[in-house]
């Protein structure tokens, strides 16, 4: 077998995270999904939190910011409303990317792992012996998962599953230049909509072995 990554990513309430621990233990592959953000966090000297709100949109503010970190020149004039510099961050949104980026890679090049989110896909994308998965699956199936994990009521899971859409397609737009949910990006795309995650870890699992 020539594959020696695959990256998982996924829709929320489409059981992507079930899948792929199936995956790794199918494969005998280490399961990697919080302990980018936490590596990452180490390289930067920064709390794991900081890290992962990186990951989301940032508010406009916290994008003025930056923009004015990395432009100290421009007007403070230019602010309906002036914030200190020593409030802003120490590294942007796109420097805490760069820590992440770096931790997927070197986790790569050691090999042997599943890599859930974090845009692994993209960052791995020219990578022979890596596979890009994508669990997907549709709103329908999506809310009802939603439903029975978190107790909410059908608007609410709607909501959520709106919300992370936009965010993640969104982040995708801002630092790759990438579709998120684009089939180009991946290798392998599998919804649970009708099949169980163990059973999409198992056609994963035997695509991984194929190549």
């Amino acid at each position: 077998m020539n594959t020696r990554v695959v990256t998982i990513s996924r829709q929320v309430g489409t059981g992507g995270e079930e899948v792929a621990q199936a995956v790794a233990a199918s494969l005998g592959l280490r399961f990697i999904d919080y302990q980018v953000i936490q590596r990452a966090a180490e390289e930067a000297g920064v709390s794991p939190e900081t890290v992962s709100e990186a990951e989301h949109t940032p508010p406009l503010l916290t994008r003025l910011l930056e923009a004015l970190a990395r432009n100290p020149s421009m007007p403070v004039a230019a602010w309906a409303d002036p914030v200190p510099l020593s409030t802003s961050p120490l590294f942007t949104s796109a420097d805490y990317r760069g820590f992440v980026e770096d931790v997927i890679r070197d986790l790569a090049t050691q090999g042997d792992c599943v890599i859930v989110g974090h845009a692994a896909q993209v960052i791995l994308r020219d990578r022979f012996d890596t596979l890009r998965v994508l669990v997907t699956g549709s709103a329908q199936h999506r809310v009802r998962r939603i439903r029975a994990g978190m107790g909410v009521d059908e608007k609410e899971a709607l909501k959520i599953i709106e919300r992370t859409d936009h965010e993640r397609l969104d982040y995708f737009r801002r630092f790759y230049e990438s579709g998120w949910l684009s089939p180009s990006s991946y290798d392998l795309c599998i919804s649970t909509d009708m099949l169980p995650p163990e059973q999409c870890a198992e056609v994963i699992s035997r695509c991984a072995a194929l190549r």
